[in-house]
């Protein structure tokens, strides 16, 4: 069966995000390591990666995680 194109390309732009977010966190840690709690370069890039998400996981509900079951 065939994927949606859409949704393909979603995937894997979803994909790309959050490894960007997660390159993002690391180098805020790394920026902010020692010093006190302020904002950092990387603060507004990390929320609009983080908002680009968002947008894609309410667009494509079918991209969410699963929610665990308890």
């Amino acid at each position: 069966m065939h994927e949606d194109p859409e949704l393909a390309q979603a995937r894997n732009f979803l994909v790309e995000l959050r490894g960007h977010a997660q390159t993002l966190m690391r180098r805020r840690e790394l920026a902010s390591a020692g010093a006190a709690a302020s904002a950092t370069p990387f603060d507004a890039e990390l929320t609009a990666v983080r908002q680009q998400i968002d947008k894609i996981l309410n667009r494509f509900p079918a991209l969410r995680p699963p929610t665990p079951r308890t």
